[in-house]
């Protein structure tokens, strides 16, 4: 039986969600987010998902989350991953990037055109409990 407060099926546009300017730590650049369904939008406890426009020189310096799996994945343009070997891997769309908890990646648009990405966030409901850790500079 699905309790009667349980989250209904929904539906939305990309468009319908306004878009703001994000502000993840340790980053340069511009990112803004559409921020699709989260606790707070959909009641969903353990989804975050998000589209992100990353412009052109957007850099997500090397971090990782303690208590949330990531799922990118390209709609628009090129993002350039690099893991914990700082091994670069360029992404575009038709492919797919999994970040498991706990593993330090970094995310740069390196092209001249934005990159727009969907974004999961498996786990949480909600940004503060993602867990983000930037990594130690030298």
């Amino acid at each position: 039986m699905i309790p009667e407060d349980h989250p209904q099926i929904q539906f939305l546009a990309f468009e319908e969600v306004e878009e703001v300017v994000g502000e993840p730590p340790g980053f340069d650049g511009v990112q803004f987010n559409r921020r699709l369904f989260d606790l707070a939008t959909s009641g969903t406890p353990h989804l975050i998902a998000d589209v992100f426009t990353f412009t052109p020189g957007f850099v997500h310096h090397m971090h990782r989350h303690f208590n949330a799996d990531q799922l990118m994945l390209p709609l628009q343009g090129a993002v350039v991953m690099l893991d914990e070997a700082r091994t670069p891997r360029e992404l575009r769309a038709g492919e797919a990037m999994l970040v498991p908890r706990y593993r330090w990646h970094e995310v740069r648009n390196e092209s001249g055109a934005d990159c727009v990405v969907f974004n999961i966030f498996s786990g949480v409901g909600d940004m503060a409990e993602v867990g983000f850790e930037a990594f130690p500079r030298d």
